[in-house]
C-alpha cells in the first residue's frame, strides 16, 4: 500500500520532480483512503518539503540516494506496520515516524 509510493518515485527517476509527483499521489492516496490517511499524509509532506527545500538548489547523486533510503525507509516502516493488522502498531510506527528526526539533505 504505502510501497506505491515509492514505486511512483522510482518510476518517475528519484529527483525532485519525482518526489513532487509522490507527494501528490501520497495526498491523493490519503484522500482516497482515509482509513490510512495519516500515512500516506506523512510520506506526502515528507516528500513535498524536500521539494520545497531543494527545488532549485543542485543536488548530488549521493545526497538524493541518501534522501531515497531515509524515505524508503519510512515508507516501509509504515507499510510494515500496517501488514500486522494491528492499530496500535500502525500509531507506534507513525508516531516513530513523525518523532525521527529529519535526514538532513
Amino acid at each position: 500500500m504505502f510501497l506505491s509510493i515509492l514505486d511512483e518515485l522510482t518510476q518517475k527517476g528519484r529527483g525532485i520532480h519525482a518526489y513532487g509527483a509522490a507527494a501528490k499521489l501520497a495526498f491523493a492516496q490519503a484522500q482516497a483512503q482515509p482509513d490510512h490517511a495519516a500515512g500516506f499524509y506523512v510520506l506526502g509532506k515528507i516528500a513535498e518539503e524536500f521539494v520545497d527545500l531543494h527545488e532549485r538548489m543542485p543536488l548530488s547523486t549521493e545526497a538524493l540516494a541518501q534522501f531515497f533510503a531515509h524515505y524508503e525507509g519510512v515508507a516501509r516502516t509504515l507499510e510494515t506496520a500496517h501488514a500486522t493488522g494491528d492499530a496500535g502498531k500502525m500509531l507506534a510506527a507513525l508516531n516513530a515516524v513523525c518523532a525521527a528526526p529529519s535526514l538532513p539533505v
